[in-house]
């Protein structure tokens, strides 16, 4: 199925799953204190991007969890129509104040050259997330193959404007190192400033992506729209 054809079908998936949710979630922080569940999806002038982040612990009073951020990116262009695909999913342990280690596998697609590798990685992990900010920083080391270090950051700043209306505003970033070849691999930065209403944020957004170690750079400019799950 096309990218274009995606957009409309995942766009009513959200309002769907928004919709269901009977809370007001801009009045509303999980009990366990971590931030909800965004899934987002991102249009721009060269394409398409889809996001979700789950960061959770099993309990209210254990000391584990689970993370997983996930990101499929494709470009509109039916020639080339190259497709990424970014997957981590860890198991967390907090030692100290919002810092935990980290232990899980990482998992990195693409459709051109048309390759997928899944490599075992641990680290650590910062989370904070109060009703205004959501902090997460997780630097990361795989442990086999090409032994690539990899730190992933999301900073979030949403005050609320009345009951039902708020600022959204998001600053994400990616940059990956592979230590065994010396070479810069793949790093990004994701801009997005709106507002919310009820369970909704949407407004205007940027992606910048750098490959390789001449940084090669993919602009994308255009609109998201984004919904929490609790």
């Amino acid at each position: 199925m096309k990218i274009k054809l995606l957009l409309p079908i995942i766009f009513l998936l959200l309002v769907k799953i928004s919709v269901g949710q009977t809370q007001d979630t801009l009045n509303i922080i999980p009990i366990d204190g971590s931030p909800p569940i965004p899934i987002e999806v991102f249009a721009g002038d060269k394409g398409v991007t889809f996001q979700l982040i789950v960061s959770k612990q099993f309990s209210q009073k254990s000391r584990f969890g689970f993370f997983n951020v996930t990101t499929f990116s494709g470009d509109y262009e039916e020639v080339s129509q190259v497709s990424v695909f970014y997957s981590q999913s860890v198991l967390t342990a907090k030692i100290w104040k919002g810092i935990s280690i980290i232990g899980g596998l990482s998992t990195v697609g693409s459709s051109s050259p048309g390759i997928m590798t899944v490599r075992p990685t641990s680290g650590l992990q910062y989370l904070f997330a109060n009703r205004d900010f959501v902090v997460v920083i997780l630097p990361r080391f795989d442990l086999t193959q090409t032994y690539n270090f990899e730190t992933f950051a999301v900073f979030e700043y949403t005050p609320m404007l009345s009951k039902n209306w708020g600022i959204y505003s998001r600053i994400q970033a990616l940059y990956n190192y592979n230590t065994k070849l010396d070479f810069h691999e793949v790093s990004s930065i994701y801009v997005r400033l709106g507002v919310s209403y009820k369970n909704f944020q949407f407004g205007l957004g940027s992606n910048h992506d750098f490959y390789g170690a001449d940084n090669y750079n993919v602009n994308n400019f255009g609109l998201f729209i984004k919904t929490n799950l609790f």
